[in-house]
């Protein structure tokens, strides 16, 4: 399933999308319903596992486009995740150019890389296997950026052959400063060299944008792969809202 993602960076447009961290498809059905770009299923802090993402992607509805964060940049799990029909992989904690080499050969069958052969339900479960094998280059390969060697290897992080597009892992990147924050100073000079990066590269960036600051910062920036929260943030803030005002009228209905 490859959905509208790679058209929209394609067009140097942005995509907007959204972290599924809660195992249950339909989670996945309401978020595809709601008109998000793309999908990211978290494997790497989320609790998901193979059996329940299967069951997960087969809920995706209309044009959204699956990724898969795996929980480390190890072939085994790059593999599994593309045997089950995912669009790309993005993978965490890229710090050198040796890192992007592999993510991208992990997504690749042999000679251009190292990927096993048996792509199950990639493939239509046999239906379409040469079609899958004609299109299996165009697996979508989004290194994630967050430490501090990352920032200074990010020129020749993003110059690797087969990077689809990079990522900003706000949390873990300041944390990486000693910091708690993409506000402060060093953090937002990091993004900023990586936004840079971006234009000089042509690599589309991205970044996790849970409120109207981060997301104001990431389009001034000229980021596209822009992910708005996650499904676990949405329904917390919905149930907080909705409390808000149910008390904010009970109020005024309650005799003083």
């Amino acid at each position: 399933m490859i959905g509208r993602l790679p058209l929209l960076l394609r067009e140097d447009k942005v995509a907007l999308g959204s972290w599924v961290t809660i195992a249950n498809p339909e989670v996945v059905e309401m978020l595809s319903l709601s008109g998000f770009d793309w999908l990211l299923f978290d494997m790497e802090h989320a609790p998901l596992d193979y059996q329940m993402l299967e069951y997960m992607l087969m809920a995706v509805r209309g044009d959204a486009t699956p990724l898969v964060r795996v929980p480390f940049n190890d072939p085994v799990y790059v593999k599994r995740v593309l045997d089950l029909g995912v669009a790309g992989v993005l993978f965490p904690l890229i710090s050198t150019p040796e890192d992007a080499k592999l993510a991208v050969k992990s997504t690749r069958y042999p000679p251009k890389g190292i990927r096993g052969v048996g792509p199950r339900r990639a493939a239509s479960y046999g239906l379409k296997t040469e079609e899958y094998f004609d299109r299996a280059d165009e697996v979508m390969v989004v290194v994630q950026i967050e430490t501090q060697e990352a920032v200074k290897n990010i020129y020749d992080i993003l110059s690797v052959e087969g990077v689809t597009a990079f990522f900003i892992g706000p949390n873990d990147l300041s944390f990486s400063y000693g910091k708690r924050g993409w506000k402060d100073d060093e953090v937002r000079l990091a993004i900023e060299r990586a936004a840079e990066a971006s234009k000089s590269t042509g690599v589309p960036g991205g970044m996790y944008c849970p409120d109207d600051d981060s997301l104001k910062f990431a389009l001034q920036l000229g980021f596209k792969l822009v992910a708005l929260g996650s499904d676990y943030r949405f329904l917390m803030a919905g149930i907080r809202d909705r409390l808000r005002r149910a008390r904010a009228a009970l109020e005024e209905v309650t005799p003083k």
